[in-house]
């Protein structure tokens, strides 16, 4: 062989061993700016940077599903139907993004998956982010979760954000908040969100929460305002801060406006906090709050509301809650002949029903309950099977009193008023 043609034998392989490296390295350099790490993060500096980061991560490329991302400017995804980042628990974003205090708007008017959100399933860090989005339509599936920043958080942590959320939905099951659907064993931390929110289940369970549909995780320094409704023929939970919280905490959290549930469920709960608490609550307030439940399924059917929680469980503990709340619950099921079958209609200014322990709290404002079974209302605890100490009522102060029927039939001017003080609040309890 001549050393001419050695020679191009030699380049030839070089290009080919070349070629074979850049096709087997990850193509970092060529999707974002960036690397990727902590202290070098990839750029997200455009809607286009924003889709292929959800493609990359719905495609369950481990390498950016488990990267850090800085957002660089306000985004508007309004060009057509978001999909969400993360689209199953098997395909999760698990990386860190931070938001930067930047803005995103975004739309999804028929989730194409049962995670909606700006991700849908969260096991990372999402971080100092304003969002304002619209959520709606009919899930054609056994369940929708639906939440702001995301549909469901999977241990993993959302800090620092400000949400401003439309959500309307339905499915055979269905769970909403202002920041998160459901959350499993994750952290909520220092979040406010302004709410609009209705979720009905047609066929089973629904959850509908001010900052979570149902919490298996811990809620701290985090509130919501405005209106969080829900409707179904199963169980039916509604709270402004989460629908249901189960072995963890909520604490350092404020709710004001109206929640509202109503449907031919046989257990219905609805709160100012929390329609059914397992954990525990400490150290938040209810401020101008009208809750109410309105059960209109037939036989023997509970409904439970109270100014902080609709039901408090014997492993519930709640502590150094002030409420201000209208408590409204009413059950018009007509009871059997033989009695086997009375609508019960639990309501208190604290509880409806609780079986664990009150401490310290305080209920300002008003209850009333109708049924045409039994009937049992309290101003601090319609039905008291557990422990209350040092529990009292008192008048509202005179520069503050509860919504009146106007004011909850329109939440959302009340709730521009009260989102400045909430996050003035909010804030205070951070320092």
């Amino acid at each position: 062989m001549s050393k001419s043609s050695t020679l191009r034998h030699i380049s030839a392989v070089c290009i080919l061993i070349a070629a074979c490296i850049l096709c087997a390295a990850p193509a970092s350099a060529a999707e974002f700016s960036g690397s990727g790490t902590a202290d070098n993060p990839y750029l997200i500096q455009s809607n286009a940077d924003m889709k292929k980061l959800a493609e990359l991560v719905n495609a369950g490329n481990a390498d950016y599903s488990k990267a850090n991302y800085l957002l660089t400017t306000d985004l508007a995804l309004g060009d057509e139907e978001w999909v969400p980042i993360g689209s199953s628990m098997s395909k999760a974003f698990s990386g860190v993004f931070d938001g930067n205090e930047k803005s995103v708007t975004y739309s999804i008017e028929k989730p194409a998956s049962k995670f909606a959100g700006l991700f849908g399933c969260n096991s990372g860090t999402i971080k100092n982010l304003n969002l304002k989005c619209t959520i709606s339509g009919t899930y054609d599936d056994i369940v929708i979760y639906a939440g702001g920043v995301c549909g469901m958080n999977l241990q993993g942590i959302i800090e620092n954000c400000m949400i401003y959320a439309e959500i309307d939905v339905a499915s055979e099951a269905a769970y909403a908040g202002g920041v998160a659907g459901y959350d499993s064993d994750g952290l909520i931390s220092q979040c406010s969100a302004e709410v609009e929110i209705f979720a009905e289940a047609l066929e089973d369970d629904v959850g509908a929460g001010g900052v979570v549909g149902e919490t298996y995780g811990t809620v701290e320094m985090s509130g919501a305002v405005g209106s969080v409704s829900a409707k179904g023929a199963e169980s039916v939970y509604v709270g402004g801060i989460a629908g249901t919280s189960t072995m963890q905490e909520i604490t350092g959290c404020d709710a004001a406006g109206t929640v509202s549930a109503e449907g031919t469920s046989d257990d219905m709960y609805a709160g100012g906090l929390v329609g059914m608490n397992q954990g525990i609550i400490d150290d938040s307030d209810v401020k101008r709050m009208k809750v109410s439940a309105i059960c209109s399924g037939e036989g023997w059917t509970y409904t439970y509301v109270g100014g902080i929680t609709g039901r408090n469980y014997d492993s519930g503990e709640v502590r150094n809650i002030e409420v201000e709340a209208e408590v409204f619950a009413s059950a018009s099921a007509v009871p059997s002949d033989d009695n086997n079958n009375w609508p019960q209609v639990l309501a208190g200014g604290l509880a409806g029903y609780n079986e664990g322990t009150f401490e310290s709290c305080v209920s300002y404002g008003s209850v009333s309950a109708k049924a045409d079974g039994e009937v049992l209302s309290d101003a601090l605890i319609g039905l008291n099977e557990g422990e209350m100490k040092d529990c009292r009522t008192e008048k509202a102060p005179s520069s503050s009193s509860t919504p009146s029927d106007d004011s909850a039939e329109s939440p959302a001017p009340l709730a521009g008023v009260l989102l400045g003080g909430l996050c003035a609040a909010l804030l205070l309890r951070r320092k």
